[in-house]
């Protein structure tokens, strides 16, 4: 009866773990899909820093004059 209840125990032993490992590989795809949403919210906030980084290197256009205000003549 030994052998066959360690058997037994074997086959419980190996179906606990085949559950575990489906679990973790589940976990692994989890956390797989959430890499790839950091990683696609990462690439949208660089291209937008870099676009800010290349506008506030650029020169200020010279601001033209309102109708509403015109400019100050110099004497």
């Amino acid at each position: 009866m030994t052998v066959v209840t360690d058997a037994i125990k074997a086959i419980k032993e190996t179906l606990k773990l085949t559950d575990d490992v489906s679990r973790a590989a589940q976990a692994v795809k989890d956390l797989a899909q959430e890499v790839r949403d950091h990683e696609r919210r990462l690439t949208r906030i660089e291209a937008s820093w870099e676009t800010v980084m290349a506008l506030a290197a650029r020169p200020a256009a010279p601001s033209s004059p309102t109708p509403s205000s015109p400019r100050k003549r110099l004497r």
